[in-house]
């Protein structure tokens, strides 16, 4: 049981996907999905919210780690969970079903002295256009114009709210490789572009 939790590493991307969508999606329509902030019924969700978050950042910082190096740590959590672990979940279905396996491009292992300068700032590096940074982006991205648009009653919506919030937060370093640097770190166009696609399609297609 102790070591369970790395068998279903890749399994619990799609939970973490769904979280990462469809709440801001829901708070930007206006439908509420979490009890409101005057019910009761919020202190489960803001209890396992508080409790794995504080518990988690103790660790850290137990281990020798800091509240810098914790929040990095949860980033790249998310990225890693709606990446890498959701396409080796795909794939592995797939290869289950005898269908295809799913290819990839190999990002480059050579770093030059820009790449290594950028690593010393603590830079996140996108210069190679994979597919994994399309859903980088387009998560990024969904989240920021759900949480610009919103038009919702906070005490209603404030969990959604703060979640959304918190995976604004964590993409910040997307919205500056998009947006923002002109290294050659920086998002790729055509992932950016893409990203915009996706974000465009879920917000026309009818939800709820």
């Amino acid at each position: 049981m102790g070591y369970s939790i790395y068998g279903l590493w890749a399994p619990n991307s799609l939970p973490t996907l769904y979280y990462a969508v469809v709440p801001s999606l829901c708070l930007l329509k206006g439908t509420p999905l979490f009890p409101e902030l005057t019910s009761p019924w919020i202190a489960p969700f803001v209890y396992v919210a508080v409790a794995k978050n504080v518990y988690s950042a103790w660790e850290a910082l137990w281990c020798g780690d800091t509240l810098r190096g914790w929040w990095n740590g949860q980033r790249m959590w998310l990225v890693r969970r709606t990446t890498s672990y959701l396409y080796g979940f795909v794939d592995t279905v797939r290869d289950s079903l005898g269908l295809s396996k799913m290819g990839f491009v190999v990002s480059s292992k050579v770093s030059d002295e820009d790449e290594a300068k950028r690593y010393e700032q603590e830079m996140m590096e996108f210069g190679t256009a994979s597919p994994e940074y399309v859903i980088v982006a387009a998560v990024a991205l969904l989240n920021l114009v759900c949480l610009a648009g919103m038009a919702a009653a906070l005490d209603v919506f404030f969990v959604q709210v703060a979640l959304c919030g918190v995976l604004v937060l964590l993409n910040v370093p997307v919205y500056e490789a998009m947006f923002v640097r002109k290294d050659r770190g920086r998002m790729p166009f055509p992932i950016t572009l893409a990203s915009v696609g996706f974000v465009t399609l879920a917000l026309i297609v009818p939800f709820f």
